[in-house]
C-alpha cells in the first residue's frame, strides 16, 4: 500500500467520525482504486487524498451525525478522478469516473453503491447550475441534502486548487462558509503534501 501524505499528527486531532471515515476511505484508495494516471502530480492519490480530508471535515459540520454522507463524500472524493486523461481540461472525467465507480462497486462487495456519489463525481467538472437541475431531477425526495453533498463535494475539489500555485484557488467561488474557514487549512496542507 502506498503512504497516506496527510501527517497522522493531524488527523489523530480530527473528530472520530471525521477520523474513522478518513483512515478507511483513504486506505480503501491506496489499496484497491486504480487511476488512468497513477503517477499525475496533480489528479492522483494525493489530490484525492485531500479531497477526501476537506469533504469529511465540511460534512461532519454540515450534516452532523450523518455516516452515510460522509461514506458518499468518501466515495466521491477517492474515484473523482481516476478516469481522468489529461492533467488539464479534460471535460467528461467526472462522468466516466462516475460509470468506473458503478462498475466498481458491481464487481466489489466490499463497497456499497450509492447514487448520490456518482451524481457528485458525474457533475463535478461541470458548471453549477447542471448538477443542481440533475439532482433536482434525480433525488426528488432528497433534493436539498444531495445538493448539500455537491456544495461540499465541489468546494472540497476546489480547496485543492493550491496545487495549482498562489492564483490556483479564487475564494469567491466557493460555495459554503465552511470551504472558506479551511482556505488556510487547505494552503497549509497542500504546501505540506504536494
Amino acid at each position: 500500500m502506498k503512504r497516506k501524505i496527510v501527517p497522522q499528527k493531524l488527523v489523530r486531532q480530527l473528530p472520530d467520525a471525521v477520523k474513522e471515515a478518513y483512515r478507511q476511505w483513504a486506505d480503501y484508495m491506496y489499496e484497491r482504486v486504480p487511476f488512468n494516471m497513477p503517477d499525475s502530480k496533480m489528479h492522483a492519490t494525493a489530490h484525492s487524498e485531500r479531497v477526501l480530508l476537506y469533504a469529511l471535515m465540511m460534512g461532519d459540520k454540515l450534516l452532523p451525525g450523518d455516516a452515510e454522507a460522509l461514506e458518499v463524500l468518501g466515495h466521491a472524493a477517492i474515484f473523482h478522478d481516476t478516469r481522468r486523461m489529461t492533467e488539464w481540461a479534460d471535460k467528461g472525467h467526472g462522468a466516466r469516473g462516475a460509470d468506473f465507480y458503478e462498475a466498481f462497486c458491481r464487481d466489489n462487495d466490499d463497497m456499497t453503491y450509492h447514487p448520490e456519489a456518482a451524481c457528485l463525481m458525474r457533475y463535478h467538472d461541470r458548471r453549477d447550475e447542471r448538477g443542481r437541475d440533475a439532482i433536482a431531477a434525480t433525488f426528488t425526495e432528497q433534493t436539498e441534502r444531495v445538493q448539500l453533498l455537491y456544495q461540499i463535494f465541489k468546494d472540497a475539489d476546489g480547496l485543492d486548487r493550491w496545487r495549482l500555485g498562489p492564483r490556483g484557488l479564487k475564494p469567491d467561488y466557493l460555495r459554503t462558509d465552511e470551504a472558506v474557514n479551511l482556505l488556510g487549512f487547505a494552503r497549509t496542507l497542500v504546501a505540506m503534501t504536494s
